[in-house]
């Protein structure tokens, strides 16, 4: 069984995930990143992201994700508020916390791909 599958599949995926672009999105802190962008956009990519590295029938079809943050001033600090969310989302959701953890270290794996290594604005 994978993790999708542990998770409860697609329905479930995508209301994770809707949760945490709508959180993530309405942040004093890290909200401004997702200002006039498509947030629906937005959650099918991240639910495409989510579903591939997490062994469900999905793929990602975005951008490579250094190009897709590339422009964005996204530092380190940006990056584990993102990752503070995502913990508590996934809690929120039930998700089993050995998911879970797989999930986040996954996420934080890219940290070299979407951040600029600051550890905050200058």
């Amino acid at each position: 069984m994978t993790d999708y599958d542990t998770l409860g599949g697609e329905t479930t995926l995508r209301a994770i995930i809707d949760d945490f672009i709508d959180r993530v999105s309405g942040d004093f802190i890290i909200g401004f990143f997702f200002a006039g962008r498509d947030l629906d956009r937005i959650k099918a990519k991240e639910f495409e992201l989510a579903s591939s590295h997490l062994g469900g029938p999905h793929h990602y079809t975005g951008k490579p994700l250094g190009r897709a943050h590339q422009a964005m001033p996204i530092n380190k600090g940006h990056l584990r508020r993102r990752l503070a969310f995502l913990r508590t989302v996934l809690r929120d959701h039930g998700v089993d916390e050995d998911v879970s953890e797989r999930w986040v270290s996954h996420d934080a794996r890219m940290e070299g791909l979407i951040t600029n290594g600051r550890e905050c604005a200058e």
